[in-house]
């Protein structure tokens, strides 16, 4: 699976990171970028973090790998939001997208690719996290439903086919 993120709303989501990206923005992302590389290695997707450079930025857009983790930083004159739309293709139907975004989520959701919230992404990433750090203790993974999708067994229906795959990539992830 290949997940795209967007970098400052997960900085902004993660409680950890947050205070460290007002003292010192690098430090917090390579804070971030090392969590993700560990979440890449704990579960084998391929990871993409795109971070904001229209303010500040270089001319030209910046790419790197570190930690396993592909790192696009826009340039300056254009957001992430821009780069992530770009890859929304490539995204569709096979990966999932990270933003808090709306207006990103809705283009992203009409391309056909799920897109879930920094919250509920950062709380997945500290719970894989969490769960690898006491491995051993009751071999038992929580499931985390999705707080913005009904449950259908709640309702006695059967899910739609798009709330299964929803589900199934969740599970993924």
């Amino acid at each position: 699976m290949r997940i795209v993120i967007d970098g400052y709303n997960l900085l902004k989501a993660l409680p950890e990171c947050r205070p460290l990206e007002a003292l010192d923005p690098e430090r917090a992302r390579d804070h971030l970028i090392a969590l993700l590389g560990r979440y890449r290695w704990l579960k084998g997707h391929a990871v993409t973090v795109v971070f904001d450079g229209w303010l500040d930025g270089q001319p030209l857009p910046r790419r790197l790998n570190a930690r396993g983790i592909q790192v696009i930083y826009s340039q300056r004159g254009e957001q992430a939001d821009e780069i992530i739309r770009r890859m929304g293709p490539q995204v569709a139907h096979q990966g999932i997208a990270v933003s808090s975004d709306r207006a990103l989520a809705r283009y992203l959701g009409q391309l056909g690719v799920e897109v879930i919230g920094s919250s509920e992404f950062g709380a997945r990433l500290r719970a894989a996290l969490q769960d690898r750090s006491q491995e051993g203790t009751d071999g038992q993974q929580d499931d985390f439903p999705s707080p913005s999708r009904s449950n259908a067994k709640m309702t006695g229906r059967r899910a739609s086919r798009a709330e299964r795959r929803h589900q199934r990539r969740l599970r993924n992830l």
